[in-house]
């Protein structure tokens, strides 16, 4: 089962990244804050992380640049969401290694197939690329533990 950390400081955002993720069948954390999330990737087997970019202690992309040069973490999938521009984003997820990317306007249809696609990307299987928004087919309903 894919497990998923989300992480932002924007309570409706993260809320609403939440419930994507859990109606697309996958187990849940979350942070409002980028702090400690090594510790938590690490004790609850994440597979996955959808990290907001702007947010005031660690910006999302520094700390999806971190995860990255985490040699620990090479299997991680890592989705970057933010408001910005697609195309800023899109430059931004290349320079920091990211396997996908998100505008917060496309949650509902394009996180959870980016956060598949990020690990199957990890996994070594061949992927399209995960700027372009594809429904999600997954199972109705997951489990949730909030972090």
């Amino acid at each position: 089962m894919i497990r998923v950390l989300v992480i932002d400081d924007d309570d409706i955002a993260r809320e609403a990244m939440c419930a994507v993720l859990v109606k697309a069948g996958f187990y849940v954390f979350e942070l409002a804050t980028p702090i400690g999330a090594t510790s938590v990737i690490k004790r609850d087997g994440i597979t996955a992380v959808a990290l907001d970019i702007n947010m005031p202690t660690i910006n999302g992309d520094k700390l999806a640049k971190l995860l990255r040069e985490n040699a620990q973490l090479a299997n991680l999938g890592i989705v970057l969401v933010s408001g910005c521009d697609v195309e800023q984003l899109s430059a931004l997820g290349e320079k920091v290694g990211a396997d996908g990317i998100v505008s917060k306007s496309k949650l509902h249809v394009a996180l959870a197939p980016a956060i598949e696609r990020a690990v199957a990307a990890r996994a070594g299987k061949s992927s399209p690329p995960s700027s372009v928004p594809f429904p999600s087919a997954g199972p109705p309903s997951s489990s949730r533990r909030p972090r």
